[in-house]
């Protein structure tokens, strides 16, 4: 399924009762070859999307489900859970472990992100009895020099890893490859460097891509080919943006005056604050 046609899916259950389960049904037996490439795609998230929308949150689940499809396609039995506030989105076991997994997307239009964007504490929290916890997000997202994000992730042993490095474990995965030496980095990182490096992008990610490539028996020019693919997905889906975003201004150009201030009025909520304001004043208790 194409990217566009999985957006067109999505605008058509976001409203309904029962739109996850159709879109986890569509997507229980997509193959590796499908999972590689629409890892990388979702870890943007569609402009055309409005913020906060049903659509965004379907899309969250989205890459959720492929979360799950990544940790089957390493050995291990996964689900999504549907439960809301205190929880991880992902379970994953094998006969050995169990670990807890987030998928992370972003519009390439968001600024700003922070440590609470990444939810890394919270997702240790939320492992409970579980021994692992890992963080899937997009690599030109995660912070690019010195970040709370990776000593919070070191000091709790939670893995961050790039949707293109999880193409990649899936690329080269072989049946007994054992991935605990992966869930366990931050304690390796731990042990074998100063405070001072505890914060740092470049180490941490070095130590990510040595071990991916270590465990897969592959090389870190094979490591590479695939981050300059991932690097050319998103300069793709950056054009998809702006191609909406100039939409938009033409057709925010041909509106009258009167329906761009009706517009205006609607986005900023003006009218729904004044009656807000109101509704308070005339409580009787107020008296």
């Amino acid at each position: 399924m194409s990217r566009q046609k999985t957006i067109d899916l999505v605008f058509s259950l976001a409203r309904e009762k029962n739109g996850f389960e159709i879109l986890e049904s569509r997507l229980a037996n997509i193959g590796s070859p499908q999972l590689l490439k629409t890892l990388l795609e979702c870890a943007v998230m569609p402009e055309v999307f409005t913020h906060d929308s049903s659509e965004e949150k379907l899309w969250a689940k989205y890459s959720d489900i492929l979360l799950a499809k990544a940790f089957e396609n390493l050995g291990l039995q996964s689900e999504v859970i549907r439960m809301r506030g205190d929880s991880a989105d992902v379970h994953a076991k094998s006969p050995s472990y169990r670990i807890v997994g987030d998928a992370k997307t972003f519009r390439l239009s968001r600024t700003a992100k922070n440590q609470k964007d990444f939810k890394v504490e919270s997702l240790n929290s939320w492992r409970r009895s579980f021994e692992y916890a890992m963080l899937a997000g997009p690599m030109n997202q995660f912070p690019n020099s010195s970040s709370a994000i990776y000593r919070q992730a070191v000091l709790s042993n939670v893995t961050l890893l790039s949707y293109a490095h999880l193409h990649f474990l899936i690329r080269f995965f072989k049946p007994g490859i054992g991935l605990e030496k992966l869930w366990n980095i931050g304690k390796t990182i731990e042990n074998n460097t100063g405070s001072t490096k505890l914060k740092s992008a470049t180490y941490y990610w070095k130590a990510i891509n040595e071990t991916v490539v270590d465990l897969c028996g592959a090389t870190s020019a094979d490591l590479e080919k695939i981050k300059k693919l991932d690097q050319k997905i998103v300069r793709g889906l950056g054009d998809e943006g702006i191609r909406y975003w100039e939409g938009k201004i033409e057709e925010y150009r041909k509106l009258t005056k009167e329906e761009a201030i009706r517009r205006l009025l609607k986005a900023d909520k003006i009218e729904a604050k004044i009656d807000q304001i109101k509704k308070t004043i005339s409580r009787g208790d107020l008296e």
